[in-house]
């Protein structure tokens, strides 16, 4: 039997010989990178202090993505909010409606059949009018923190405005979806072209990555549906389009986020 501290010893080679092939990888990296970056420099007329400068840049507009400004935002709940006050409006005078035909289709004299069509009609109208209540409410809340004074009429200029807002918004998520998959699948695809990474585990990679092809061509499926959604309508992705993509500034469809990044410096191959 191998004793525990046999064990041990076997780890640290191991381990050893891990970080000693990745050491001279790494050493290997920067003599050739070293050399690559500086023609770039000389080429484009680039500084160090250029590069940290790009890297600012990118997080400040990754930063930018989290959240929406909080008028916009709330803007578009109103939207959403007008949007359930007319149906909740619609199905309280439906409501009602259904209520006073009622008894047409009871017999005449059939006491059981007479309530319960009375009650369930109630019922109904009752619902209904708690939920309009409710949805009057909150449309008056958010009225009220946007400072609304008059409401907005559905199909109005600035409800068009917000409702493509609101669909650009849809857009944008499953956007931001798609581009997580694809990046996870390809850093799985890098860990398969290691020297290091063993059968066993290159076995493991390949199924994750045919779950992943399934979730990537999901995610087509609902970015094709949201860019058709949106006025005018965006173009669809095909599978060979997305395998296609390296790099962030090759994302064409990025032009249609709130903000343009495919002129920027950093999202260029190139820098």
């Amino acid at each position: 039997m191998v004793r525990s501290g046999e064990l041990f010893d076997q780890l640290i080679v191991l381990i050893g010989v891990f970080l000693r092939n990745h050491y001279r990888e790494a050493l290997t990296l920067i003599y050739e990178l070293s050399t690559e970056v500086s023609a770039v420099k000389q080429a484009l007329n680039l500084t160090d202090a250029d590069f940290a400068q790009f890297h600012t840049d990118e997080r400040s507009y990754l930063k930018s993505l989290k959240e929406q400004p909080l008028n916009d935002r709330l803007q578009i709940c109103y939207v959403q909010v007008l949007d359930d006050l007319a149906e909740q409006r619609l199905e309280w005078e439906k409501a009602r409606e259904a209520a006073n035909q009622a008894l047409t289709c009871v017999p005449v004299g059939d006491i059981h059949q007479i309530n319960a069509a009375l009650s369930q009609a109630r019922i109904r109208v009752d619902t209904a009018y708690t939920k309009l209540q409710h949805a009057e409410t909150f449309t008056a809340h958010i009225e009220g923190r946007l400072r609304i004074e008059e409401r907005w009429i559905i199909g109005g200029d600035e409800y068009n405005k917000y409702r493509d807002e609101a669909s650009l918004q849809k857009y944008c998520v499953a956007l931001d979806e798609l581009e997580h998959l694809v990046v996870m699948c390809l850093f799985e695809l890098s860990k398969l072209s290691l020297s290091s990474t063993g059968y066993k585990l290159q076995q493991q990679i390949g199924k994750v990555l045919q779950r992943r092809s399934d979730a990537i061509w999901n995610a087509i499926n609902k970015y094709n549906a949201q860019a058709t959604a949106l006025n005018p309508p965006r173009p669809h992705l095909s599978w060979r389009d997305i395998t296609e993509y390296s790099f962030l500034g090759e994302f064409d469809v990025l032009r249609y986020s709130r903000t343009d990044t495919r002129e920027l410096d950093w999202t260029k191959p190139t820098h």
